[in-house]
């Protein structure tokens, strides 16, 4: 519901959430890996109580897989992150990038033998600064009008 988050002196705790939204096949599992600047601390983790394993982290260094005992079909969240920032006023991004030893940020859908799906970044999480929406539909035109009104 909020893409940024506006840090107005450091050492005031925030929480950011990480949610997916299956395709039509739905979603088992999932992949991926964060990346915050260094300034930006995790210090507590909530995985979704219906996960059956979750390995990893999402910051860790390898990233996380995160799996489901049943096929998950509309808006899941995965994790509840409570962050520290330990500066304020720095733009900056959270991103989702590829779990490293998977080569990809994708999920394990619920088709038989749970063939792997790419994810599709809607957006990141900006730190001081207007977050920016992935808008693959839009044509230029379109993207141009949300701003010239």
């Amino acid at each position: 519901t909020n893409c940024s988050q506006m840090i107005p002196a450091p050492y005031m705790q925030y929480t950011t959430w990480i949610w997916v939204l299956p395709s039509d096949n739905g979603m088992m599992c999932a992949e991926f890996k964060l990346v915050q600047p260094a300034w930006n601390l995790s210090i507590g983790t909530v995985i979704n109580p219906g996960s059956s394993v979750a390995l990893g982290a999402p910051y860790d260094a390898g990233g996380v897989s995160i799996c489901f005992g049943m096929c998950q079909t509309s808006w899941t969240w995965l994790y509840q992150l409570m962050q520290l920032p330990t500066a304020a006023g720095i733009p900056a991004f959270i991103t989702i990038v590829e779990r490293p030893d998977a080569g990809a940020y994708q999920v394990a859908n619920c088709l038989p033998k749970y063939p792997l799906e790419p994810l599709t970044v809607l957006n990141n999480l900006a730190l001081n600064q207007a977050c920016v929406i992935a808008n693959e539909d839009a044509s230029w035109g379109a993207i141009k009008g949300m701003y010239n009104e």
